[in-house]
Formats: structure tokens, C-alpha cells, sequence
């Protein structure tokens, strides 16, 4: 219950109600993720609303909250502003749709007020529990990447390496993947966020495989590089160069540090190799109940890095038709600087 009175202490009027309908916040808060809607007021017991389908199992896996049975084909909306009312409510996350059907509801939008970082404020800094789920994660991570190394070669596609991969992580006690895996071999390589495709393994290809695991709840994020056959010397230079930039970012990772001067060290690596305009994205990202939420390692990031975070480091440079390299881990920061989550295979690994 400590982050519910952590979440109410920010609430200024007695009366005021916090509205919660982004399910991450709602697992953060709860520990159960199945809810519709979950009613924070100022003081006092908190309201999940749940579903038919998901009922019996709030009550049971729930504690000190009020579950209440939200009817099929019943107005979400408007029960919550029978229940709220006459109360300001603050909303974490709505569609369009669903914020003028609330703001209807309780009689005007002047009633809502829209604070969708106030929950993820207070995710920002993973607790001990926190961290040790994250980091069976990235165990789970790991063993799904020696995966990917074993089954690497000629002939295999990549959607067949993605469910060797994704099948031993379950059988290993993952909860699901973070996100689709990528397995992106050759020109594929040049697209950050390609995914996984018939196409089979060829002599020369460069092949980034990008995966993690949930482990109640939490996530792991790891991305390597690997090639079929022996790396030409371009091919070395590209990972040597990524390697280089993400082990110096990594030793510029501590508490206070701006997020844009993490990124920085990084892109300068890149720069200095003449591969500066072929980096396309941020540096990192936060990592906890979502693969994307802060804090961000980018140029434009306002962030500071804070002992608790947990993030991710990874370079990478993308050459259209040609292919790409990224190398990706998933780190902690620590009161002394920072550790990683996830580890190995720092090498070209090549298979025949």
C-alpha cells in the first residue's frame, strides 16, 4: 500500500479522486493487471472495477481493495462519475473518446485534470522487488540469446530462430516476450525495428537479434549482433566502432548525470568513425512493467538519471541495403555508477 499513499499524498483536495485506466499503472499500483479502471481518492479505500471475466480472480489475488463487478454493456464512464461525483477527478491516460465521454459524465471538463506522468513519476525508481524481477528477466534474456547463437547458420529463416528462441525462454519460466522478437539478418539490419521475416540466413549476413522476456510483469530488453560466415573488415570496423560507443556510454551511467550527456558519449564514438548520420535513434530507454517509459537517453532528453533506474544502452548504425549493428543492454543505475542487468557475447560471433 505504500505507493497508493504515495500517490494520494499528491492529491490536493480532500475530496479529489485520482482516475486510473493505463494498465501498467494499475499492475504498478495493485499487483493485478486485469482491471478496467481503478478509483484513487485522497483518503480511504481505493475502487478496482473489473470485468466479469476477470472478477473472481481480482477478489482472490487482491488485497485491501474494494473490487467491484463492472456489468457487461454497462457506461464505464458514467458509473465512474456517479462514484466520483461531485469530486475533480485526475485521469492518467484516456483516448479522445473516452475523455469526453468522462468529462461528460462528471459535468465538464473543467472537473478533469490530465496527469499522465504522476503514476510513471513515481515507477521511475525501481524498488528491491522491482529490480530482482527485472533481472530474471534478463537471465531469461540471456538464455534466449545463446539461443539465437546455437541456431544462427545458412539456410535457417528468421521466424524459425525467433520461436526456437521465444519457446526456450518459456520453458524457462518467462511470462511472455517484452515485444515481438527481431531477428534481422542482411539488408533487414538496416531498419531499426525490423522484424521477423521468411527470409533465410545467407554467407556475410550481419544478423541483430533484438528480444526480452517478462518475468511477472517486468521486463528485460538485450539486442547483439552476430554474422553467418567470417566479418569482412567493414564489418568489424561497424561493431567494433558500436561496441566501443555502448562501453563508454555504459561507464558514463551514475546519479545525476543528464540522460543527453549519456547519449552524447555515445554519438561522439559514432562520429568520430564516420558513422555519426547512420545512428537514428535515441541512446536508451527506461525499462520496467513497459519496454518503453522513462527516463530517456536521448539528445533532446531533459531527464537526469536517478540510483533505481533501470535502463537501456544501445547503439547501433544502419546502413540501407547493407545491414547493421547494435549492441543493447539492460543496466541499472546504482548509487556508485551502474551495473548491467544483462551480459555476454560482446563478440562477432560467426557461424557457418
Amino acid at each position: 500500500m505504500k505507493r497508493i499513499t504515495a500517490l494520494q499524498a499528491t492529491l490536493k483536495q480532500k475530496n479529489d479522486y485520482f482516475a486510473i485506466f493505463n494498465n501498467a499503472n494499475i499492475t504498478y499500483l495493485t499487483g493485478f493487471p486485469g482491471a478496467t479502471a481503478l478509483l484513487v481518492p485522497q483518503t480511504g479505500q481505493c475502487t478496482l472495477l473489473v470485468s466479469e471475466v476477470n472478477f473472481e480472480q481480482a477478489k482472490t489475488e487482491t488485497h485491501d481493495f474494494d473490487v467491484q463487478l463492472q456489468l457487461r454493456g454497462e457506461n464505464l464512464m458514467e458509473r465512474i462519475g456517479k462514484q466520483t461525483c461531485p469530486n475533480k477527478l485526475a485521469v492518467d491516460s484516456l483516448t479522445i473518446e473516452g475523455w469526453r465521454a468522462l468529462a461528460k459524465a462528471v459535468g465538464g471538463e473543467e472537473k478533469l485534470q490530465l496527469t499522465s506522468d504522476l503514476v510513471r513519476s513515481l515507477r521511475l525508481v525501481k524498488d528491491e522487488d522491482e529490480v530482482k524481477r527485472i533481472r530474471e528477466a534478463c537471465n531469461l534474456a540471456e538464455i534466449g540469446m545463446q539461443t539465437a547463437v546455437e541456431n544462427i547458420k545458412q539456410g535457417v529463416t528468421e521466424r524459425r530462430i525467433a520461436a526456437e528462441v521465444e519457446y526456450t525462454m518459456r520453458k524457462k519460466g518467462s511470462d511472455g516476450t517484452s515485444f515481438d522478437t527481431i531477428i534481422a539478418s542482411g539488408p533487414s539490419g538496416a531498419y531499426p525495428h525490423g522484424s521477423c521475416t521468411n527470409r533465410v540466413m545467407r554467407q556475410g549476413d550481419l544478423v541483430i537479434v533484438d528480444l526480452g522476456a517478462i518475468y511477472q510483469f517486468y521486463r528485460s530488453d538485450m539486442t547483439r549482433t552476430f554474422i553467418v560466415g567470417k566479418p569482412t573488415e567493414k564489418q568489424i570496423k561497424i561493431y567494433e566502432t558500436v561496441k566501443l560507443a555502448q562501453q563508454r556510454a555504459f561507464k558514463a551511467i551514475a546519479p545525476n548525470i543528464a540522460a543527453a550527456r549519456v547519449d552524447a558519449v555515445a554519438r561522439q564514438v559514432i562520429d568520430a568513425a564516420g558513422f555519426g548520420e547512420s545512428f537514428v535513434h535515441g541512446l536508451g530507454h527506461g525499462v520496467g512493467l513497459e519496454i518503453h517509459e522513462p527516463p530517456t537517453l536521448s539528445s533532446s532528453s531533459k531527464d537526469f538519471l536517478a540510483a533505481g533506474n533501470v535502463v537501456t544502452v544501445e547503439p547501433g548504425i544502419y546502413l540501407p541495403d547493407y545491414g547493421g549493428v547494435r549492441i543493447e543492454d539492460t543496466v541499472l543505475v546504482t548509487e556508485k555508477g551502474a551495473e548491467k542487468l544483462t551480459s555476454g557475447m560482446y563478440t562477432l560471433i560467426h557461424n557457418l
